[in-house]
Parts: structure tokens; sequence; C-alpha cells
């Protein structure tokens, strides 16, 4: 038994401390540079966004017939309540289904009969803009990979911000 023992740990071949350390730091710099290596940057188009989102967006609109940059009180303003369903076309088109909820007791689309028809645009840096046929556009950021858009509105009168998740 013994002699089969010693044939045994002959046949491994040994190791020397200088060569284990010298492979142990080459392997630890292969993982610390694959750590360090930031992430490529995702470049956006307008395929980004294709498909259904749900949205919801609040804010201010004003009451009556004061012109759109005059300067107003707040009190000249009535909370605004939105929600929709979004369908982006992946070719700058989308189609909305919405309802408005206006503080004042004004509702529209309250059937989800309220279609709007959007243009958007998409910058490479994942911005971009959503714009109704009478100018009305809304600024977007897209987020989570293309999953999520957070939205201001910048209308001249309204002021909403919001965002939308991919269903």
């Amino acid at each position: 038994m013994k002699n089969q023992n010693m044939m045994f740990t002959r046949s491994v071949p040994k190791m020397s401390k200088a060569r284990l350390f010298r492979s142990v730091l080459a392997l630890g710099i292969v993982a610390l540079i694959m750590q360090a290596s930031p992430p490529r940057a995702q470049a956006y188009d307008l395929s980004s966004l294709n498909g259904s989102y749900a949205g919801s967006f609040t804010g201010l609109t004003p009451i009556g017939p004061n012109p759109p940059r005059a300067l107003r009180p707040i009190s000249a303003y009535a909370p605004e309540y939105i929600a929709g369903l979004f369908t982006f076309d992946g070719a700058g088109g989308c189609t909305a289904l919405m309802v408005f909820n206006f503080g004042d007791g004004l509702i529209f689309g309250d059937n989800w009969d309220l279609n709007l028809h959007w243009t958007y645009t998409v910058n490479a840096n994942g911005t971009g803009t959503m714009t109704l046929p009478d100018g009305h556009r809304v600024h977007f950021v897209i987020g989570a990979g293309g999953n999520e858009l957070k939205t201001i509105s910048t209308s001249a009168s309204e002021v909403d911000v919001g965002s939308m998740l991919k269903q």
C-alpha cells in the first residue's frame, strides 16, 4: 500500500508558491477588469417604443379664457388627472385611449372613447417628444430599457407630469 501512495503523489505535479501566486493574481486582475468595465450605453430609436403602455398624469390646467402665456395666480388653475393606454407602433406613431378628469367636475372620455393620435420622436440618448396634431407636446425620457417613460407636458397652458409603464 505504501508504494501505491508514493506513486500517486509523485504523479501529481507540484506547483511552486510563486507560480500559484501569479495565477491567482492574474485571475484577480481579470475579474477586476470585468467588474470595472462600464456597460455600453444603449442607443435608442423609434423602435424602442413598441407596444402598449399604461400611463397616468397629474397636473394643473387653466380655468377660463386667459391667454395661454399670461401669468396667472394659482387660483386660475384646476387640478387635472389623466389615465391612458398608449400604443406605440415603433415607427413614430401612437394612439392613446384617454380619460381626463378636471377637478371642477368636467370629465372627458369616461367611456374610454377619447382616442387621440400622436406622433413621436426618439433621440439616441432616450429622450423624446410626443406631439398631438394641435401642437400639444409631451417630453419624455425612456427608462428601464424601454419599459418605462417619465413625462412632462410642455404645453403653454397645462402643467402635467406623469409616467408610463409597458404592459
